[in-house]
């Protein structure tokens, strides 16, 4: 039983890591389009992270992370 709470929690932990890594990606491609005048780029991304958090929320709110 034990065991099972283990892999459950890294799980959830490896969930997390995931969904924030990817924000932590687009927002150094954020900055450095914005920096680069690079507009296009940087609305995607932030579109992107919009997205992540969004699924962030739904899924605190679902108790799902």
């Amino acid at each position: 039983m034990n065991q099972e709470l283990n892999d459950s929690e890294d799980k959830r932990a490896y969930r997390i890591s995931f969904r924030i890594n990817a924000c932590h990606q687009a927002l150094t491609v954020i900055y450095e389009s914005l920096v680069d005048r690079e507009f296009g780029i940087s609305e995607k991304e932030i579109r992107q992270v919009i997205t992540e958090m969004r699924i962030i929320l739904k899924s605190m709110h679902h108790d799902d992370f």
